[in-house]
C-alpha cells in the first residue's frame, strides 16, 4: 500500500493544461497599466480584439490565495482489493511586489509564502499542518520544505504572456532547510536537496496562478488550441487543451477578460510492460475544465477554477497470472486575488 500522508510541494495532476497556451514568445509592452493599446475593434468585423498580456509597474503589489485540492482513490491488490481514499488540501497564501519591468516586459516579482496550511486523511488517519503554529507536526519531515519557505522572500521572472522563466535568490530557504537536516550534509547531499526541492518546485506552484496567453490578439468568443505531452502512470498521454475568450466585462472600473478551458485526454499507448508486468487499459475516463479571469488593468489574474478528474481500470499480468486495478483522482485548484 502506498505510504500515508506522502506529501510533494506541489500537488496536482494535469492542470498544466490551465496555465499552458499560446507560444512563448515576448511582446514589447507598456508599463503604465492602461488597457487602451490592449483592447481594440477590428476594422473589418468589428469585434472587440483583446492582447492579454500581463501589464504591471514598478512597486505593485498582489496579495494571493492558492487552494489545492486532490482526491486519490485506489482499489488493487497492494490495497487488499479495498477501496482506499485519500484527501489532500494545501492553502498557500503569498504576496508579490514587482521588483522591476524591463524594455521587453519581462516582470521581476519578489515573492512571499505568508503562510501554509495543509490537511491531508486516509481512511480513520489524518494530519493537519499550519505553517503559523509552532507545534510538533511542524518537525515531521514531511513539512521541512515548507517551514523553509514561509516567511523567506525569493524572486521570480516572469513573461508579459505570464510564463515564469526564472526562479532566483532561494539562498536563504536553502540554509533553513539544510539547518533542519542537522547542517551536517555533504555537498553531494546539499545538490541532491536543490535538485528535489527547488527552483522547479516552487516555479510548478506559482505557474499555476497564470494562464500564459498567446502573443496575437484575441477575438471575443474565437478559441485557441493547445497540445501537451505528459505521462499518466507509465502511460503517454496527450492533453488536447481548448480556450475561449468568452467576454470582456467592466468590473468596478477594471476591465476583466474571462476565459474558459476545456481538457481532452488521449493515451498514446494502452498497454506497457513494467518491472515484468504488463499494464493495460481496461477503460479510461479523463476530464478537464476551468475559468480564468485575467484584470487587463491591474495586469493579473484575479480569479481562477479548475477541476480535473481521471479514472483508470487496469489489468495487470506477470507469470501467467492477473489482477484488476483500479486508480483514481479529482484535482481541484482556485487562485483568488486577495487585494
Amino acid at each position: 500500500m502506498r505510504k500515508y500522508f506522502a506529501l510533494s510541494f506541489v500537488i496536482a495532476l494535469l492542470v498544466v493544461f490551465v496555465y499552458g497556451c499560446g507560444d512563448k514568445k515576448d511582446d514589447k509592452t507598456s508599463k503604465d497599466g492602461n488597457t487602451t493599446d490592449l483592447i481594440k475593434k477590428d476594422s473589418v468585423s468589428g469585434k472587440q480584439m483583446v492582447q492579454l498580456k500581463y501589464v504591471v509597474k514598478k512597486g505593485d503589489k498582489f496579495n494571493y490565495k492558492m487552494v489545492a485540492k486532490t482526491s486519490n482513490m485506489e482499489k488493487s491488490p497492494a490495497t487488499e482489493d479495498k477501496e482506499v481514499k485519500q484527501d489532500n488540501e494545501i492553502n498557500y497564501y503569498y504576496s508579490k511586489e514587482v521588483n522591476d519591468v524591463d524594455g521587453s516586459g519581462i516582470i521581476s516579482y519578489k515573492v512571499n509564502f505568508d503562510s501554509i496550511n495543509i490537511s491531508s486523511s486516509m481512511g480513520d488517519q489524518s494530519i493537519k499542518y499550519n505553517s503559523t503554529v509552532n507545534d510538533s507536526v511542524r518537525q515531521n519531515p514531511a513539512f521541512m520544505q515548507y517551514n523553509a519557505v514561509v516567511n523567506n522572500p525569493f524572486f521570480i521572472r516572469v513573461s508579459s504572456l505570464g510564463e515564469i522563466t526564472d526562479v532566483y535568490g532561494l539562498e536563504k530557504i536553502y540554509e533553513n532547510l539544510f539547518k533542519s537536516l542537522g547542517d551536517t550534509l555533504k555537498e553531494s547531499d546539499k545538490e541532491e536537496i536543490k535538485q528535489s526541492f527547488g527552483k522547479e518546485s516552487i516555479k510548478e506552484i506559482l505557474q499555476q496562478e497564470y494562464q500564459i496567453c498567446p502573443s496575437a490578439p484575441v477575438a471575443v468568443d474565437s478559441s485557441w488550441n493547445k497540445a501537451f505531452n505528459t505521462a499518466v502512470l507509465f502511460f503517454e498521454v496527450v492533453n488536447n487543451a481548448k480556450y475561449t475568450l468568452k467576454n470582456i466585462e467592466d468590473k468596478n472600473g477594471q476591465q476583466i477578460a474571462n476565459v474558459e478551458a476545456l481538457l481532452n485526454v488521449e493515451f498514446k499507448n494502452k498497454e506497457v510492460k513494467e518491472r515484468g508486468m504488463t499494464v493495460k487499459i481496461e477503460s479510461a475516463e479523463t476530464s478537464g475544465s476551468g475559468k480564468i479571469s485575467i484584470n487587463l488593468n491591474r495586469g493579473c489574474i484575479s480569479s481562477k477554477e479548475t477541476i480535473t478528474t481521471l479514472k483508470l481500470d487496469l489489468k495487470l499480468s506477470a507469470q501467467g497470472q492477473s489482477a484488476n486495478s483500479t486508480q483514481a483522482v479529482t484535482t481541484n485548484l482556485t487562485v483568488t486575488l486577495l487585494n
